[in-house]
């Protein structure tokens, strides 16, 4: 059982962290956007970003194993692929591809939700309270 929770406070904890990363990756795209590098930056932290969600979504597994912290999970590497597929569509649909920072605003929501759902989730009270009376 301890392990266990252990496990949930990993997939927390990393769900966070994930979540906060996207601002060091929207820096990044920055970086390319006004010329002070390209982009391979930001494609590549998008790489790294992208096989973290398979170790979110495995924690989840075996962690807290609920079909909704699971599906989050799922849903996190879904959106996450679609986000980075529709980039190669900026050429034929240039609105389709100006989805791309849109769902990572997605991601980084479900990211945090997830955080704070396994942290708040994995927490007991040290004491149960007296009865009032």
């Amino acid at each position: 059982m301890r392990e266990r929770q252990g496990l949930t406070r990993a997939y927390g904890m990393l769900a966070l962290a994930w979540a906060l990363l996207i601002v060091l990756q929207v820096f990044f795209a920055g970086l390319g956007i006004f010329g002070a590098s390209g982009y391979a930056t930001h494609r590549a932290f998008g790489n790294i970003l992208h096989g973290l969600t398979a170790i979110l979504l495995i924690l989840a597994i075996i962690g807290p194993r609920t079909s909704r912290d699971i599906g989050m999970a799922a849903a996190l590497v879904i959106v996450v692929t679609i986000q980075i597929g529709i980039v190669g569509a900026r050429d034929d649909a240039p609105g389709l591809a100006a989805l791309h920072p849109v769902l990572a605003l997605v991601a980084m929501g479900l990211a945090a939700h997830m955080g704070m759902h396994a942290l708040r989730a994995g927490r007991r009270p040290d004491r149960v309270a007296a009865p009032a009376g």
